[in-house]
Parts: C-alpha cells; sequence; structure tokens
C-alpha cells in the first residue's frame, strides 16, 4: 500500500511518504488549467511508488506521470510537468519554494565557484534590490515541460558532475540581461536589463 511507502529525504533520514505534501505539490501543479487532473497525476506516479525511493525520486516520478499524459487532447499537462520540474527545481537549488533575495544568491553562487565575482563589481547594493523587485518567479510557471526540460537540462549553471542545479531561470534571466548590458551607461542600463528580462521571460522575444 502507498502508505505504507518509506521515503528518503536528502539528509538521508528516512520517513514515511506524506501524502498530503504531494497532494499539496500535484494541486499547486494544476491550479488554473484546464482539462487536467491533480488526481490521475497522483494515481499514475503512485504506480511506480516504492519503499527506498528518494524525495528526489519521487519528484522526478511525479513530473514523469504528468509528461505522461501530455497529449493532442491534454495539452495543459505540458504545463503541470513544468510547473512539478519547477517546485522540484526550487527544492533542490534552495532548500525551500520561496528563493531567497537575488543578492544572496549571487553571493552563494560567487562562494561555490559558480558565478564570477566581476558581477558584484558592476553593480551595486541598490541595483540587485532593484532587480529583485523586478523578478517574477511566478513566470516559472507559465513555462512547459519541454521548455523546463531544456532549462535544466543545458542553460542553468550547474555542475556537470554531480548535476548540482545552482539557480532557477527567473534569476538566469535576470542575471544575463545585468551581464550583457553591464558596460551600458549607468542613466540607462538598468532600464535596458529590465526590458529585456521582460522580454525573454515572457517569450516575447
Amino acid at each position: 500500500m502507498v502508505t505504507e511507502i518509506s521515503i528518503v529525504k536528502r539528509d538521508g533520514r528516512k520517513e514515511p511518504l506524506d501524502l498530503d505534501k504531494l497532494h499539496k505539490v500535484v494541486f499547486f501543479a494544476c491550479e488554473g488549467l484546464t482539462g487536467v487532473s491533480a488526481s490521475q497525476v497522483e494515481i499514475s506516479s503512485h504506480i511506480s511508488f516504492q519503499s527506498g525511493m528518494t524525495s528526489e525520486d519521487i519528484q522526478e516520478t511525479m513530473i514523469k506521470a504528468a509528461a505522461d499524459l501530455i497529449s493532442e487532447e491534454t495539452p495543459n499537462y505540458q504545463l503541470v510537468a513544468g510547473r512539478l520540474i519547477t517546485y522540484h527545481l526550487r527544492k533542490q537549488v534552495y532548500g525551500q519554494f520561496e528563493p531567497p533575495h537575488l543578492k544572496q544568491i549571487v553571493d552563494d553562487n560567487i562562494a561555490n565557484k559558480m558565478y564570477d565575482p566581476l558581477i558584484k563589481k558592476w553593480y551595486d547594493d541598490k541595483e540587485f534590490d532593484l532587480m529583485e523587485k523586478w523578478i517574477d518567479h511566478s513566470r516559472d510557471e507559465n513555462y512547459t515541460y519541454a521548455a523546463m526540460e531544456q532549462f535544466r537540462g543545458k542553460y542553468l549553471v550547474q555542475d556537470r558532475f554531480t548535476k548540482k542545479v545552482f539557480e532557477t531561470p527567473q534569476i538566469a534571466l535576470m542575471l544575463i540581461g545585468a551581464t550583457l548590458f553591464h558596460n551600458y551607461s549607468k542613466d540607462t542600463r538598468m532600464q535596458w536589463v529590465k526590458d529585456f528580462y521582460d522580454s525573454v521571460s515572457k517569450f516575447e522575444i
């Protein structure tokens, strides 16, 4: 029975599978979408659940279950699967669903030798606060399964050996803009960064 399944947490602890938590995650992924069923995703996921799976295995199983439901008749499952990747990524990268302040992420990734420390010479704290204000993490929830797989497979900064990812899409897109326009005039460059970020994060370009 599913209720008897135990899973291995990221810190190595074993605990019973929390079905209420799974339900909340799947409900988040399906919220506001037509033609999808949280129950169907859960049922499809449970078929593959077994004791000894890690929490990451559970997340990947749910992603695959949603992706397997994508069809011409039920296209919105591509958004469900994309949102499940979003949830999984944030837990992997930040240890929580809500991302920290942009400046904290930059500091952490410089310490991890994943970002070039030059970015802190290019921009001051006020400018990082402005970029933080502009970032809209909810835009990740509008990306399809294919888009999110592309992000986490190719475009997000990660350790290619361990596969550990160090950022999420909105952070990456904002910092790409900041890098591209850092040499522009200080009177105008922040507007260039914002316009670029808004355009690419909404898939307008």
